[in-house]
């Protein structure tokens, strides 16, 4: 694999925490029993790891976090003359926790970001390769017209016809890649071709009714996407904007009464609490979006 793998929250270079990692296998193929997924998530993420290995990574890369930040309240600790130690411990168990799950799960989020991409190409491009072979062109050149102007859907299909010009046939290549693929919409069009050809059916049918699927399936969540904002946009109002207002202006009548001022303190939380209140609700709502 040409690219460097991505691991998060690495302390150490990457090569270094592989080095340490072979001394913490049995951690790593425990790990792999209680994530039984992380196999699929690094090989449709293209991650040069076998599963217990990274798992080890894993492990090593939340035990350095952990340790560090424990020395680190420690320090804090003698310089402050303060027992900080139920603290540490309580962190450095909160840490490696954070840690572990943090890696253990990028790749099934670097697999999520890039499913959404392919599925956002994905139309128009089995609308071109179900024009081409419409025309007579066959599958493979077809296949082979796609490998650009597509984003993520052309990187899959020119892995696919490097594959197949490496001498694999073309059957068991676009199995294969179906495994290989993290979008679930893109893995059923492969399986779908792959069993056309097998049974010697019109793969340009097969192409149709994967992109008459595919629309219904996007008009679909573009629907339901749509009846979700109303909601969504009521409980905005509530949280964003009516709460607080009413909320600040029945404070200020309450702190009134008992004749002592609004502490200016309370503003600025106030204040705080609704920046990251707004950040994360278009976020939220953005994350929700279908692709189109």
């Amino acid at each position: 694999m040409d690219k460097k793998p991505i691991i998060p929250l690495s302390p150490l270079p990457i090569k270094m925490i592989e080095d340490y990692s072979e001394n913490f296998l049995i951690f790593g193929r425990a790990l792999v029993s209680a994530f039984p997924s992380l196999r699929d998530s690094l090989r449709q993420g293209e991650y040069p790891y076998a599963a217990k290995d990274y798992a080890s990574i894993a492990f090593v890369i939340s035990l350095i976090n952990s340790i560090a930040i424990l020395l680190l309240i420690e320090f804090i600790s003698m310089v402050g003359q303060i027992n900080l130690l139920l603290i540490g411990i309580v962190a450095c168990v909160l840490v490696f926790i954070f840690s572990l799950i943090t890696v253990l799960a990028y790749p099934s989020i670097v697999n999520s970001r890039k499913a959404k991409s392919i599925d956002a190409q994905l139309i128009p491009a089995l609308r071109q390769l179900l024009i081409e072979v419409r025309s007579g062109v066959p599958l493979f050149n077809s296949m082979a017209s796609l490998t650009y102007d597509y984003g993520e859907v052309s990187d899959q299909f020119r892995k696919i016809v490097q594959i197949i010009n490496a001498g694999t046939p073309e059957i068991d290549t676009l199995t294969e890649s179906a495994s290989s693929t993290p979008s679930a919409q893109f893995r059923k069009v492969l399986w779908q071709i792959s069993n056309a050809l097998k049974v010697g059916s019109d793969v340009s049918n097969v192409i149709e009714s994967q992109v008459v699927d595919l629309t219904r399936t996007r008009v679909d969540q573009i629907r339901r996407y749509g009846q979700e904002l109303s909601p969504w946009t009521m409980i905005y109002m509530m949280a964003a904007v009516i709460v607080p207002s009413l909320g600040v202006a029945m404070l200020i009548v309450v702190i009134s009464f008992l004749g002592s001022p609004l502490p200016k303190v309370v503003l600025y939380v106030i204040l705080i609490g609704l920046i990251g209140f707004q950040l994360f609700f278009l976020n939220f709502v953005s994350s929700r979006r279908p692709t189109i």
